[in-house]
């Protein structure tokens, strides 16, 4: 494992030890959890991933403050290859102060994987985050190959119908000396707030500082905006969600070319024993194709759900 990523892991480990007990104390802390993850996504070159994640939760107030253990089943194919992981992982979620943290830490049996984020609490929400899983490539599940991606967010509110978001990141391939940084930004316009529509500006870019690394998409840049209409809306309890957009993408090896992306979701009322989440996207997000060539399409499912006892 390499020096960063091994700071990084006992830093993750530290934090997660010391938090978990205080997460859930005080009133519910006696109760107790299981949770299911499960995540189905598919690509433009026929690349699939499929992970099933079964989880306990040992103390559990409520869906922000609970610690426990997970397992999971994490399954990679494409066109005449196939690769699968057994997983294991402490995870939790809690308070910091003004601060709300969540974290899994976990194995594969030979490399640390898992994510932890650290945001605010205020309406200048400020976030730090860290994720470390394996590269969702033929070579990188043959070569049990990871990457981490490390970065900070900030929401900038301007106003009563206008705010901003700021993304900063770095994100380092286990293939080699490869390192991508990331800068994305979104404008937001409550266009009608009583009906949850939103006008968006999506925009992203990053640059590889070693192009063409592997077999995954690694141009020496890419960029893209988006227009989208959001909607958000409350009914019942239920929290429905839905956004479409339409732009430009472009990419050091191509002239620009249409980005498209769809996302729906649906979140039910967080009961006192039982809730549930599901999101759904397509997006024209590219790859790297088999003949070498950049294919462009992402379609994605997860469902969530967690009952507390």
């Amino acid at each position: 494992m390499r020096p960063v990523a091994s700071l990084a892991a006992a830093a993750l480990a530290a934090t997660m030890a010391a938090l978990a007990a205080p997460a859930v104390a005080g009133e519910g802390a006696h109760r107790q959890a299981v949770r299911a993850d499960a995540w189905a996504s598919s690509d433009a070159d026929g690349n699939q991933t499929r992970r099933l994640a079964l989880g306990w939760d040992l103390a559990h107030r409520d869906l922000d403050h609970w610690w426990g253990v997970k397992v999971e089943r994490a399954e990679f194919s494409g066109n005449g290859w196939h690769g699968h992981e057994d997983r294991a992982y402490l995870s939790g979620a809690g308070d910091l102060g003004t601060w709300r943290w969540q974290g899994d830490l976990g194995s594969n049996g030979s490399e640390l994987l898992g994510r932890a984020s650290l945001h605010s609490l205020d309406a200048r929400r400020k976030e730090v985050f860290i994720e470390r899983d394996t590269l969702e490539t033929r070579r990188g599940v043959a070569a049990g190959w990871v990457h981490t991606f490390a970065g900070a967010t900030v929401d900038l509110p301007m106003g009563e119908r206008w705010s901003a978001t700021l993304l900063g990141g770095a994100q380092h391939f286990g293939t080699g000396r490869n390192l991508r940084t990331h800068l994305r930004g979104t404008l937001v316009h409550a266009l009608v707030p009583s009906q949850g529509i939103s006008l968006q500006l999506r925009t992203r870019y990053h640059r590889n500082s070693h192009p063409y690394e592997a077999d995954y998409f690694s141009p020496p840049w890419y960029g893209e905006a988006m227009g989208v209409a959001g909607w958000r809306r409350f009914v019942g309890g239920y929290q429905w969600r839905a956004a479409a957009g339409i732009g430009r993408q472009r990419n050091a090896d191509d002239a620009w070319r249409r980005a498209r992306m769809v996302e729906v979701g649906l979140e039910t009322p967080r009961w006192r024993d039982a809730w549930l989440r599901v999101d759904a996207g397509y997006s024209d997000t590219p790859v790297l194709a088999g003949d070498g060539s950049g294919a462009y399409a992402y379609r994605y499912l997860r469902v969530q759900g967690v009952v507390a006892f």
